[in-house]
């Protein structure tokens, strides 16, 4: 019964927030570019976009694809706006803690793609947090700026196995595993780990580490020698990240857009484009929250073999 009524719940929230999108769409009526009230002495102005990338960086599935704005949406987002000539450059708006090695690299390479392409300057303004594979994201841009009190590093690699070996043993439950090779149940849950085991995962973190010194190098045109400086884990308040070359300034959102203005050769005032919002958008964030109210079970059955750029 109590099911029942969740189900009714949702669907009436549902088409509350369609309701409301709707209206919203159907009022918004935009003035057509060439219609006579805006006047033709008025000079348009030269727009540059916005990108947030905010929470957890990752690959969604099933209903979490349909409720999160997860790295294929970043990726799809940041190429169409770059195809657009009327951007003249990008600013990338981040409050992350990292995310899965695949999700991270795949944004970073995008960033750099574009710009060779589209020859489109890329700023990162860091908000809050940007950790791990928040960083590695932001070391694709031309430049980096964080607010006085933002929280950046955490550069590193981490791979967990849960081993609920002794739990099992004191409730009496024994798992038999049938497997075709040595390997095959590698990570199991249900056993202690094998020394050599451990030795291929280790060597899985290391090559992973290796791609993320080569990507801040590469990005912040830095030694490897210099981000091995930074690159153990730690975390450094803006003040120390920019003493160690990890960011270029620390401002407020508005200097990291005088910046792009400046890379994107815009001497006057520019249109922001960002991206359009909803009542349907907290409708979708608010089952993503009901969803995911039993987070700390299910991310540990679903991190096996998620290797993450992460602070946790």
């Amino acid at each position: 019964m109590k099911k029942n009524i969740h189900y009714y719940l949702i669907i009436i929230l549902f088409l509350i927030s369609t309701t409301l999108g709707l209206i919203i769409i159907i009022r918004r009526q935009p003035l057509h570019p060439k219609s006579k009230t805006i006047s033709k002495y008025i000079p348009l102005k030269e727009k540059i976009a916005l990108i947030e990338i905010v929470g957890e960086i990752f690959y969604a599935y099933g209903t979490e694809s349909f409720l999160k704005k997860d790295a294929s949406y970043i990726v799809s987002r940041i190429n169409s706006l770059a195809e657009r000539t009327d951007i003249k450059g990008i600013l990338i708006k981040i409050n992350s803690p990292g995310g899965s090695v695949a999700a991270v690299q795949d944004i970073y390479n995008k960033i750099i793609e574009v710009k060779k392409k589209y020859n489109k300057p890329f700023v990162c303004y860091v908000q809050e947090l940007c950790a791990s594979g928040g960083y590695y994201v932001a070391a694709a841009c031309d430049r980096i700026i964080s607010s006085e009190g933002s929280v950046i590093g955490s550069i590193g690699v981490v791979l967990q196995v849960g081993n609920i070996n002794e739990l099992l043993k004191k409730i009496g439950v024994k798992i038999e595993v049938i497997k075709s090779s040595k390997y095959k149940d590698l990570g199991s849950f249900y056993r202690e780990m094998l020394p050599e085991e451990k030795k291929i995962l280790e060597n899985i973190v290391n090559a992973a580490y290796e791609q993320f010194i080569n990507a801040i190098a590469k990005g912040r045109n830095l030694s490897k020698e210099q981000v091995f400086q930074f690159a153990d884990g730690r975390i450094f308040i803006a003040s120390q990240a920019k003493q160690l070359f990890m960011i270029d300034d620390i401002g407020t959102e508005e200097k990291a857009i005088e910046e792009l203005k400046k890379l994107a050769k815009i001497t006057d005032e520019v249109e922001i484009i960002r991206e359009p919002t909803s009542p349907f958008d907290i409708f979708k964030h608010f089952m993503y929250e009901i969803i995911n109210i039993n987070l700390p079970v299910s991310k540990f059955t679903q991190k096996k073999f998620r290797l993450e750029y992460i602070l946790e």
